[in-house]
């Protein structure tokens, strides 16, 4: 009988942390934009300020770039400080970065280093914060189940075709948004 009611007693236990978690962790937690916007900046300095005061946490980045090291920085603000942050900050819990096809092999070889998980797509770098899915355009499939994503697109590092393709997701709702970052064209390049 004792050891029923310490089963009976752990299991109870169990669950009430789970719902405890889904509480505090869960999809609920997450914070919008409301109502969506879309914003033009010139630095990944500019997306992490954004970021931080719009008040988002636990989301999706997507981001559609060129480089994901240099993609929109300038030399005193590396791309990936932002990404960091963010996943640090609980801004961030997970990150599709899509580049452009013929990008692709660059990308490839500049994370081997890395040792990233591969996957069918593309590759996996894992973060301490959560996961970071890489891929080139033709491999990217909007998978978010419908949760809005921040989304932020390097102009200039699309074909007019990739870029026509981007837009396409957004206006079918295959990828939807609530914060679209778009980087203007005065970047400076590592």
């Amino acid at each position: 009988m004792p050891y029923r009611s310490v089963v009976i007693t752990a299991i109870s236990l169990f669950f009430s942390g789970v719902i405890l978690w889904t509480f505090t962790y869960g999809p609920h937690k997450r914070t919008f934009v409301t109502p969506d916007r879309t914003v033009t900046v010139q630095s990944a300095r500019e997306i992490d300020s954004l970021w931080n005061s719009s008040g988002v946490h636990g989301r999706i980045a997507v981001i559609f770039a060129r480089r994901l090291h240099q993609q929109i920085s300038g030399t005193t603000f590396p791309e990936m400080d932002y990404i960091d942050r963010a996943m640090r900050h609980g801004i961030v819990r997970t990150v599709y970065y899509v580049v452009p096809d013929s990008a692709w092999p660059e990308v490839v070889s500049e994370n081997i280093l890395q040792r990233p998980k591969t996957a069918g797509s593309g590759f996996i770098l894992l973060h301490d914060c959560g996961r970071i899915h890489v891929m080139p355009l033709t491999k990217y499939i909007p998978e978010q189940d419908k949760e809005k994503a921040l989304v932020v697109i390097e102009s200039g590092a699309w074909s007019q075709q990739e870029q026509f393709r981007i837009d396409t997701y957004m206006r079918t709702g295959l990828l939807t948004a609530d914060l679209v970052v778009r980087t203007g064209n005065a970047l400076q390049r590592n």
